[in-house]
């Protein structure tokens, strides 16, 4: 079997192409994160992370004087607390709580992984008590189904201590609160408690009787360990063909296809779900099925994981939104920003976030300063001049029902739809209060435990001068978050929901379905 000249430099070709493709994916350091910090370590990471909050924290700049002190105090207690060697997730759990002092909901941390022990089971609000489940989301005991004490302690104790670790906006969340409530061994250090191999819950039944359950703590050591040599082992033995094909079979979780199509509810209504704000700009199938949801007497969106700056979800759900003859001085503009000043960040910062300079409005000089006299006084030397926000340029039309699910996790562009539909008549907010995190973040690694920390490097005002940033917008009906939510008895709330004042009856052409819910 013979070759020719251009079948043996083409297959040359793939082999050196594959071969340094290997060697690079090899040359790359791994950014693996210390285990262990010593106490030098532990003070030169936070004198690092001081000194990036004074410099481009937003919410830090709003009240230095206040903030400052509070700072050092606080990573004054961590170095004295920790002077042998730190594991880097308590080292984590430290820094979160210490950005939690500036009541930042954007801020974050980021790269680690949390070691210690998990609680051996779910737990769910449901009213003032707490489901135990397993798995399986089953009761671990039919008989008794609640849980009142863990290692003996009562739930109200664990729940304050989880708060500790939750910015200001989202400590009343239990959405938010559930994540941290299964860090078991981490909440024992902070309550006092010895570390076990197990832990005594106690359960209660509606009779008020108790039994006490001992369960033991899940291992995750050896299953980590084995996922690591298997692929030590994986990539010892792989040909480059065998590299080739794992390329050709790879695809990127942004191309796979997504389960976010309409759903049917009942025969007026329709669910969608977005998460990627980002994704729906450039998704016409996505946007398609929104306006079609449109038609129906009662669309449902669930927003409660969604983020992303892209402004055009508003622009299309502006269609439900009351004409507004309050604001007649400026009746475009929906809100203000600025940004911490950093000699590496440009003018035009806030652009991805549909921000513009108040020039760009072209109004006159006095109606500039009628616009913005409501907003506080900039430090020219902490943040940026003021930069303008206007509402989408879209006519109401129709008069269906907008229902939209939010959660402390609904950021970004999300929080301005939460803002926005709140005040309309014909939408209806579901759901916990959402955080208030509207910002471009700030982002940095620390030297020593590698930690990627995050926080607000922008502000965020509405039309009348009021911060908007770590605000948050509460629901117009209370829902708590889980993963099990009854659809019909959804439409029931919204049906039996308070009406909103409309502010004015629009007299456009309506385009959408006019059909009443039933």
């Amino acid at each position: 079997m013979s070759f020719s000249y251009r079948s043996i430099v083409m297959l040359l070709s793939v082999i050196i192409f594959a071969s340094l493709l290997k060697l690079a994916f090899f040359a790359v350091p791994k950014d693996n994160t210390a285990p262990m910090l010593n106490a030098q370590e532990v003070r030169q990471d936070l004198y690092a992370l001081l000194d990036q909050i004074e410099q481009h924290s937003a919410f830090y700049a709003l009240t230095p004087d206040k903030a400052s002190p509070q700072l050092k105090y606080m990573a004054s207690l961590i170095v004295e607390q920790y002077q042998d060697m730190t594991p880097n997730d308590r080292f984590a759990a430290e820094i979160t709580k210490l950005l939690n002092s500036l009541k930042d909901p954007g801020a974050q941390v980021h790269d680690f992984d949390d070691q210690s022990g998990e609680l051996p089971l779910t737990l769910r609000p449901l009213n003032d008590q707490w489901l135990a489940l397993d798995s399986n989301n089953s009761p671990i005991n039919n008989d008794f189904p609640f849980v009142t004490h863990i290692d003996g302690l009562p739930m109200s104790k664990w729940v304050a201590a989880s708060q500790a670790y939750l910015p200001e906006p989202a400590k009343q969340s239990q959405e938010m609160q559930l994540p941290w409530l299964k860090k078991l061994n981490l909440l024992r250090e902070d309550l006092g408690l010895s570390i076990k191999p197990y832990v005594l819950v106690t359960l209660i039944n509606d009779d008020l009787q108790t039994q006490q359950v001992t369960l033991a703590l899940p291992s995750r050591e050896p299953q980590t360990q084995l996922v690591e040599n298997n692929q030590e082992d994986q990539t010892q033995d792989m040909s480059v063909f065998e590299f080739i094909n794992q390329l050709s079979q790879f695809e990127r979780t942004e191309f796979q296809d997504t389960p976010n199509q309409l759903e049917t509810v009942n025969n007026t209504t329709v669910k969608l779900k977005i998460s990627d704000l980002y994704a729906f700009e450039l998704d016409r199938d996505l946007q398609q099925e929104l306006l079609k949801g449109m038609t129906h007497p009662l669309l449902i969106i669930d927003l409660r994981h969604a983020s992303g700056f892209s402004p055009k979800l508003l622009t299309l759900l502006s269609r439900y939104q009351d004409t507004d003859l309050n604001n007649t001085l400026a009746p475009n503009v929906m809100g203000f920003a600025h940004y911490r000043r950093s000699p590496e960040l440009r003018n035009d910062y806030l652009q991805p976030l549909n921000f513009k300079p108040l020039a760009a409005l072209e109004y006159s000089a006095p109606r500039l300063k009628s616009l913005t006299r409501n907003l506080p006084p900039v430090d020219e030397d902490k943040f940026s001049p003021w930069y303008v926000r206007t509402k989408p340029a879209v006519t109401p039309e129709g008069r269906n029902r907008l229902a939209l699910l939010v959660s402390p996790k609904c950021r970004q562009e999300c929080e301005w739809i939460a803002y926005r539909t709140k005040s309309w008549s014909r939408a209806n907010l579901i759901g916990e209060k959402t955080s208030g995190d509207f910002a471009r973040q700030y982002h940095f690694k620390l030297p020593n435990s590698g930690l990627d920390i995050r926080f607000s490097s922008s502000l965020t005002y509405d039309a009348q001068g009021k911060l908007l940033s770590g605000a948050g917008t509460e629901p117009d009906i209370w829902l708590p978050q889980n993963s099990d939510i009854q659809w019909q008895g959804l439409v029931s709330l919204v049906r039996s929901a308070k009406p909103k004042t409309q502010l004015i009856q629009t007299s456009q052409p309506t385009k959408l379905a006019q059909a009443k819910l039933n």
